[in-house]
């Protein structure tokens, strides 16, 4: 979910289009699809070391708030999967906007790594009687210690939708805690004041990121089974930018810096990354982000190839390790 309205893409408006105009571009992504079948998927060579991806998949596998057909939801899931192969299976995949946990399940089967699995999938409600259809999930090819999944704590006023997924994972240098966030969208519902529902989507943002952000303190202060933790991956959507005036009185980032994580894209301009593309209504965003603490400097960090299936193009940090693992 995201950009500066940033609520359930069904409640965007889509501009309709003549049956003839959409002729061509119906027809070559018809050539697309074909093509995409018949030419043998060539991952590309991902860098030795620790390859994590963050990716908000947009209402997976529907697309929309409301659940599409059955087999329109398969196609979603292969075409997801076959841009994960082809962009090559990271030992660690965080995505936000999932389902539910046998979505998670249909994914990673679809992908057709035996080893790449889903370790923690989020079972947030909306109400007693309301499952989110908006779940966090965390896939991993490497052994798991520990995970599980908190919702956001209410203060005052502010009450945060969803919450935080996390596992501690073993690499070759020791465990590592991973922490996948989706944190409150821009969106406005019609007829709400803007400055005020503004202030509040913001401190929303920043309530959740204290949460988060001390329970990744507590596990980088206690280790997991008394063994020290060898570094901690935090990334998600976090529907909001560092250098985007728009934000420009948002701590939610610099809480992150602040707590000592360090910005995998540091150092790259944020026009030059972003991972939500313009379309006719909003401008292009940087929302994904990767940080981390601990482990050594990324030696490829990279917003992947957009693919339909999602708004959002997923971003990948490659760090280095003494041994690491075969892919």
């Amino acid at each position: 979910m995201s950009a500066p309205s940033a609520a359930p893409f069904a409640h965007r408006p889509r501009v309709p289009r003549r049956a003839f105009a959409a002729l061509v571009p119906l027809l070559a992504a018809a050539v697309a699809a074909i093509a995409s079948w018949l030419v043998p998927e060539r991952a590309p060579e991902i860098p030795p070391g620790l390859c994590v991806d963050s990716w908000n998949m947009e209402w997976f596998p529907s697309g929309y708030i409301e659940p599409q057909a059955p087999t329109v939801e398969m196609r979603r899931i292969r075409a997801a999967a076959r841009a994960v192969r082809r962009a090559g299976v990271p030992d660690v995949l965080l995505v936000q906007e999932i389902r539910n946990p046998a979505t998670c399940r249909a994914f990673a089967g679809a992908i057709g790594d035996p080893a790449f699995r889903p370790v923690v999938c989020s079972g947030f409600w909306n109400s007693p009687t309301n499952v989110s259809l908006q779940q966090l999930a965390i896939f991993s090819r490497l052994p798991c210690r520990t995970n599980g999944w908190e919702r956001w704590t209410a203060r005052d006023f502010v009450y945060p939708p969803r919450g935080y997924a996390w596992a501690v994972l073993d690499t070759a240098d020791g465990p590592v805690a991973f922490f996948d966030v989706h944190l409150k969208s821009n969106f406005i519902p019609e007829g709400q004041d803007v400055a005020q529902q503004t202030v509040l989507n913001r401190l929303k943002r920043q309530l959740a990121a204290e949460q988060v952000l001390a329970h990744v303190a507590r596990m980088r202060a206690e280790g997991v089974g008394g063994e020290p933790l060898a570094g901690v991956v935090l990334a998600g959507d976090f529907n909001t930018a560092a250098e985007d005036p728009r934000f420009a009185d948002e701590t939610t980032l610099r809480q992150v810096l602040e707590a000592g994580l360090r910005d995998a894209f540091e150092g790259i301009p944020e026009p030059e990354r972003p991972t939500l593309p313009a379309n006719d209504f909003y401008p292009p965003a940087t929302f994904d982000h990767l940080y981390y603490a601990g482990l050594r400097e990324p030696v490829q960090r990279t917003v992947l190839p957009h693919v339909s299936v999602s708004d959002h193009s997923p971003v990948r940090a490659v760090f280095p390790t003494n041994a690491p693992a075969a892919r």
